[in-house]
């Protein structure tokens, strides 16, 4: 937990942050075009700097009778590692298309180019880390006992044990930047999808109102009182990471339902983007999204869907204050989510100790099950989704030209 001191700190850098987003956008992103570029080149300069001093092939020897439980925790580090927090960037190109000027060009590039950019710069990083390490670091125990003494931070300590001082420094520094461009750009989307909701009716009015500069200022406020209620139950930044990676692809799951569903209402509707292979691409996509939220483990579940269950609360004494029916809040349509939470976290539960379950089940088999079920339900959500009329009459009240769909 943060101490009085660290959360008063926390509060000025996240007011810190807000009000910089009340800048107009462009400003915005020229702000967050330089951190991305130190997060670039920092990466970049650190393989390179480890690879020249120190090379040991040796290291990529596959140490007999740890291979299964190594592949488990390279599954269970995606979710709770911040493996793929780390891949989740390409969400903002999304959430700022209405910036954009050429969304057709720009949204797929942007998309598909931050995955592959971000994923090569960690495959890199971790193939020179594993070179770098010195044999005799290895000697006792292996990878698992792996400890650097004085130096917090993995890459830190490794760029001064083969004489690179400087980068350590570097490092340091750079630990600092770099979560601060991401809480920049998080805190520049979220309040977009923020006044989106508002927009679409599924949140209050007041959410949408914005300034002459167009930032949507009430949903920044808004923004900012969550944040602060959220600094509070996290112990660590590494759980907060786990918590919100799970709870974001949590939300991804409902876009495979949504393309194809949107592909079946409006086959013949221009789209500046066209995905190949959806049919496809989509149920395999579901279950990949339901594995990364099981990987997260129950602790981690339990938090989610606690959570979940609270705003649940909330969002439906909004609509019975409001005054609306659940037929217009969509609720019709989503009774497949209680079966879908219930069945990753009764997975949880019977799985392996490793993911605090009982033990009932191992983790792969368990794994097999998630699968089985996640296509089972995905197909149930698909026909129990919105109407083809009713997708056409909606998208032809939003009146939006040119807005294409998946």
């Amino acid at each position: 937990m943060l101490s009085t001191r660290g959360f008063l700190i926390a509060l000025v850098f996240l007011g810190l942050f807000i009000g910089i987003n009340f800048l107009v956008v462009r400003w915005v992103l020229r702000i967050n075009n330089g951190a991305t570029w130190w997060k670039i080149v920092v990466p970049l300069l650190t393989v390179g700097i480890l690879v020249s001093l120190a090379w040991h092939p040796g290291n990529f020897q596959i140490q007999q009778g740890h291979g299964g439980a190594d592949l488990q925790g390279m599954f269970v580090a995606v979710a709770t590692g911040g493996v793929i927090f780390s891949l989740l960037g390409f969400r903002h190109a999304i959430d700022l298309a209405g910036e954009s000027k050429n969304p057709s060009r720009d949204i797929p590039l942007a998309t598909i180019g931050s995955v592959l950019i971000v994923a090569l710069i960690y495959l890199a990083l971790q193939v020179a880390f594993i070179g770098a390490v010195h044999p005799s670091d290895l000697a006792q125990g292996g990878w698992s006992n792996l400890q650097f003494k004085g130096i917090n931070g993995p890459f830190a300590a490794l760029a001064a044990a083969v004489g690179a001082t400087w980068l350590s420094v570097l490092l340091y520094v750079d630990a600092f930047v770099s979560p601060a461009g991401t809480a920049l750009i998080y805190t520049a989307t979220a309040s977009r999808v923020t006044l989106a909701t508002a927009e679409s009716g599924a949140a209050p009015q007041w959410v949408s109102k914005v300034n002459r500069f167009g930032v949507p200022w009430t949903s920044l406020l808004l923004l900012y009182a969550v944040g602060a209620v959220f600094f509070l139950p996290f112990p660590s930044w590494q759980k907060m990471v786990g918590y919100i990676a799970s709870m974001t692809v949590l939300s991804y799951v409902i876009g495979p339902i949504a393309i194809l569903q949107l592909r079946k209402a409006m086959p013949n509707l221009e789209r500046p983007f066209r995905l190949p292979l959806a049919p496809v691409i989509a149920p395999l996509a579901f279950v990949a999204g339901s594995w990364i939220v099981f990987w997260s483990g129950l602790h981690t579940l339990n938090f989610i869907f606690g959570t979940l269950f609270v705003l649940l609360i909330v969002y439906a004494l909004w609509g019975w204050l409001s005054k609306t029916k659940l037929r217009e809040m969509g609720w019709e349509y989503m009774w497949w989510i209680i079966p879908y939470f219930l069945m990753l976290w009764g997975a949880a539960w019977i799985g392996p100790k490793s993911l605090q379950g009982i033990g009932l089940l191992g983790f792969f088999p368990d794994m097999g099950i998630v699968a089985l079920l996640s296509l089972i339900i995905f197909y149930w959500a698909l026909r129990s989704a919105v109407s083809d009329r009713t997708i056409r009459l909606y998208m032809r009240n939003l009146g939006s030209q040119g807005v294409g769909a998946p």
